[in-house]
């Protein structure tokens, strides 16, 4: 089945040389074009798309405030960002907005078909570096365990105390092997509490994980 996916950006020239891109791939099908925000909107909402491919910069809607709206029209819509912001308050910003992934302008063609077909099977998409950049305005917080946010929001999730120090971890970025020995336990332990920790925040891996914690502000400063 060909995955169907609006363009939105307010340049014709680019959103023409990413259909004829995209439509040299086989498999991926260009249902609509949209200029601005509050077109896209509409289209997304006709059309149904797969992906909508979004640019950040739009006049008068821009491309955060489009996300918010799609995810909450269609929460089950991909949203790929495609832009030339590599500042990493706007990769949290479209985290927060419901974005799957994150590219820039000056990504490889085969990168953005990669990243569609992946946002498209439910993954997300992001950028080792901008990645990297984000979890270390977290690591300046010095993110601790015990001070969430919103006690009820980890009950609802039902993570017991040591999920939540794994899950600290995973956003501090160790690997399985430091976080044993930062908690004295087995390797085998720590990939067990992972495997548990993904299911119940229904995420695929651990940089979803990772996504999840920054986006919902799990930990805050002390």
């Amino acid at each position: 089945m060909s995955i169907t996916v609006l363009i939105v950006d307010d340049h014709p020239l680019l959103r023409q040389g990413l259909k004829t891109l995209l439509e040299l791939e086989g498999g991926i099908t260009v249902v609509g074009q949209a200029s601005n925000g509050p077109e896209a909107i509409r289209l997304a909402k006709q059309l149904q798309p797969d992906v909508v491919l979004l640019d950040i910069n739009m006049p008068g809607m821009n491309g955060v405030e489009v996300a918010k709206v799609l995810r909450e029209q269609q929460p089950d819509l991909g949203i790929l960002v495609l832009t030339i912001h590599d500042d990493e308050t706007y990769v949290k910003e479209m985290i927060r907005s419901g974005a799957k992934g994150y590219l820039l302008k000056d990504a490889e063609p085969r990168q953005v078909v990669q990243a569609i077909k992946k946002v498209a099977a439910g993954e997300s998409v992001y950028p080792t570096d901008l990645m990297e950049r984000v979890m270390e305005r977290y690591h300046q917080l010095e993110v601790r365990m015990g001070r969430l946010q919103s006690a009820a929001a980890i009950n609802d999730l039902s993570l017991t105390n040591r999920e939540l120090e794994i899950l600290r971890y995973i956003v501090e970025g160790m690997r399985n092997k430091e976080i044993a020995n930062a908690l004295y336990i087995s390797e085998k332990t720590v990939k067990n509490h992972i495997t548990n920790l993904l299911r119940k925040l229904d995420v695929e891996d651990r940089t979803q994980a990772a996504v999840f914690a920054v986006s919902q502000g799990l930990f805050t400063q002390e």
